[in-house]
Protein backbone atom coordinates (compact mmCIF):
# COMPACT_ATOMS: atom_id res chain seq x y z
CA UNK A 1 0.00 0.00 0.00
CA UNK A 2 1.23 3.64 -1.06
CA UNK A 3 1.50 6.38 1.67
CA UNK A 4 -0.56 9.49 1.01
CA UNK A 5 0.35 13.00 2.00
CA UNK A 6 -2.18 15.28 2.54
CA UNK A 7 -1.42 18.95 2.66
CA UNK A 8 -3.67 21.59 3.68
CA UNK A 9 -3.25 24.35 1.71
CA UNK A 10 -4.91 27.59 3.26
CA UNK A 11 -7.41 29.65 0.98
CA UNK A 12 -6.30 32.96 0.01
CA UNK A 13 -8.44 35.97 -0.30
CA UNK A 14 -6.61 39.18 -0.34
CA UNK A 15 -7.30 42.75 0.00
CA UNK A 16 -4.89 45.52 -0.07
CA UNK A 17 -5.80 48.38 2.47
CA UNK A 18 -5.26 52.18 1.60
CA UNK A 19 -2.20 51.98 3.63
CA UNK A 20 -0.91 49.46 1.09
CA UNK A 21 -0.78 47.26 3.60
CA UNK A 22 -1.83 43.23 2.00
CA UNK A 23 -4.12 40.93 4.37
CA UNK A 24 -5.44 37.28 3.91
CA UNK A 25 -9.16 37.23 5.09
CA UNK A 26 -9.18 33.52 5.32
CA UNK A 27 -6.94 34.27 8.43
CA UNK A 28 -9.44 36.10 10.40
CA UNK A 29 -11.44 34.09 12.92
CA UNK A 30 -13.98 36.99 13.95
CA UNK A 31 -14.51 40.42 12.86
CA UNK A 32 -16.37 43.13 14.94
CA UNK A 33 -17.72 46.37 12.41
CA UNK A 34 -18.39 49.77 13.84
CA UNK A 35 -19.42 51.61 10.81
CA UNK A 36 -21.47 54.23 13.01
CA UNK A 37 -18.57 55.77 14.92
CA UNK A 38 -16.92 58.76 14.70
CA UNK A 39 -14.27 57.39 12.61
CA UNK A 40 -15.75 53.90 11.19
CA UNK A 41 -12.95 51.00 12.95
CA UNK A 42 -12.91 47.05 12.48
CA UNK A 43 -11.61 45.20 15.08
CA UNK A 44 -9.99 41.64 13.42
CA UNK A 45 -9.16 38.69 15.57
CA UNK A 46 -6.95 36.25 13.39
CA UNK A 47 -6.51 32.75 13.52
CA UNK A 48 -3.72 32.89 16.10
CA UNK A 49 -5.61 34.77 18.36
CA UNK A 50 -3.83 38.23 18.34
CA UNK A 51 -6.28 41.60 17.70
CA UNK A 52 -5.40 43.80 15.12
CA UNK A 53 -8.08 47.11 14.86
CA UNK A 54 -7.68 49.04 11.31
CA UNK A 55 -9.50 52.85 11.20
CA UNK A 56 -10.79 54.75 8.19
CA UNK A 57 -10.42 54.17 5.22
CA UNK A 58 -8.70 51.05 5.60
CA UNK A 59 -11.71 49.63 8.03
CA UNK A 60 -13.98 50.33 4.49
CA UNK A 61 -11.80 48.84 2.25
CA UNK A 62 -11.60 45.53 4.97
CA UNK A 63 -15.63 45.46 5.74
CA UNK A 64 -16.14 46.09 1.65
CA UNK A 65 -13.66 43.06 0.51
CA UNK A 66 -14.96 41.17 3.54
CA UNK A 67 -18.34 41.18 2.42
CA UNK A 68 -17.13 40.43 -1.47
CA UNK A 69 -15.97 37.50 -0.24
CA UNK A 70 -18.36 36.31 1.41
CA UNK A 71 -20.99 37.22 -1.79
CA UNK A 72 -18.32 35.04 -3.87
CA UNK A 73 -17.83 31.96 -1.41
CA UNK A 74 -21.96 32.25 -1.91
CA UNK A 75 -22.08 32.14 -5.39
CA UNK A 76 -19.73 29.54 -5.54
CA UNK A 77 -21.40 27.41 -3.29
CA UNK A 78 -24.80 27.60 -4.41
CA UNK A 79 -23.20 26.88 -8.46
CA UNK A 80 -21.56 23.79 -7.19
CA UNK A 81 -25.10 23.15 -5.50
CA UNK A 82 -26.81 23.36 -9.03
CA UNK A 83 -24.65 20.87 -10.92
CA UNK A 84 -25.69 18.29 -8.70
Amino acid sequence: MSQVSIVRVPAVWSCKLHSNQWLNLAHIRHMEVFPQSWIPYVTVTWDNGNRQIFEGEDANILIDAWEQAHKMQRDTNEGDRGSE
